[in-house]
C-alpha cells in the first residue's frame, strides 16, 4: 500500500508537503496505516476501483436503480452539443427537475440567447428572451418547431441521470463493470455512457452521448446538485 499509494498521490496530482528529508512527514509505524487508507480513498476518488465481477454487477445494477428511483429533485448543469440536418448547436443547459415539474433552461454561448422550457402534468412552456412566451401538449414538438431539433425531454429526465425511463417502455441495457449503465437503447434513441462522477455515495453521468432519428447530441455535466 505504501508504494501503491504513493503512485496514486503522484497521479491524481496530490502528494503531500515533503519535509527536507525529501519523506512525507508521517512518521514511525503509522506511516503504512496512513497509505492504507490513503491508497483506498484514492482509488475511489480517482475512478480506479476495480470491476465488480460479472456475477455481482446485475445485483449492483438493481441497488444502483433502486438508489436512482429515489433521486427525484436535483439540479444539474453543463453544455450540449446537438447535430442535426448536418448542422451544430451549442448550449449551455440548466435543468432543475422536481417529481412533478421541470424546468430546462438553454443558453446560447456568450449569452446571445435564451430558451427556457418549463413542464408539468399541465402541460409544456417556452419562455424566450424576448419575453415571448408559447405553449405546447408535449416538449418534443415545442422544441421542433422553435429551435428546428429535438430530444426527448421525458425520456432525458431519468436517461441524463443514468436510469432506466419507466412507463413500461422497452429497454435494452449493458451495464459497466461497477453494474452501471454503459449504453441504453430505449423509445428509438441509444444513450452511451462515457464518465461517472459522485454526488456522495450516487454514482451519476458526467458525459453521455445520444443518438436518435436525425438527430444526435452530447451532454456534459459539469455540477450535480440534490434538491431544488
Amino acid at each position: 500500500w505504501s508504494v501503491l499509494g504513493a503512485a496514486l498521490l503522484a497521479g491524481c496530482g496530490m502528494l503531500p508537503d515533503l519535509a527536507l528529508s525529501g519523506r512525507p512527514r508521517v512518521r514511525g509505524s503509522r506511516r503504512a496505516a496512513a497509505w492504507s487508507v490513503l491508497g483506498a480513498a484514492l482509488l475511489a476518488g480517482c475512478g480506479m476501483l476495480p470491476d465488480l465481477p460479472p456475477s455481482a454487477r446485475e445485483a449492483a445494477w438493481r441497488a444502483h436503480a433502486s438508489a436512482l428511483s429515489h433521486f427525484q429533485a436535483w439540479t444539474v448543469t453543463g453544455r450540449l452539443v446537438v447535430r442535426s440536418r448536418g448542422e451544430a448547436s451549442r448550449v449551455v443547459m440548466r435543468w432543475r427537475q422536481t417529481r412533478g415539474s421541470y424546468l430546462v433552461r438553454l443558453t446560447a454561448p456568450l449569452g446571445a440567447g435564451l430558451f427556457e422550457v418549463e413542464g408539468s402534468a399541465a402541460g409544456v412552456e417556452a419562455r424566450f428572451a424576448d419575453g415571448r412566451r408559447v405553449r405546447a401538449a408535449s416538449p418534443e414538438a415545442l422544441l421542433e418547431r422553435e429551435v428546428g431539433w429535438s430530444v426527448p425531454l421525458g425520456g432525458l429526465r431519468y436517461w441524463i441521470a443514468g436510469a432506466v425511463a419507466p412507463g413500461g417502455v422497452p429497454a435494452r441495457i449493458e451495464l459497466d463493470g461497477r453494474g452501471r449503465l454503459a449504453r441504453l437503447e430505449q423509445a428509438g434513441w441509444t444513450v452511451v455512457y462515457e464518465r461517472y462522477g459522485q454526488l456522495g455515495d450516487l454514482a451519476l453521468p458526467e458525459r453521455i452521448r445520444l443518438t436518435g432519428p436525425s438527430v444526435s447530441a452530447t451532454v456534459a455535466l459539469r455540477q450535480w446538485t440534490a434538491g431544488r
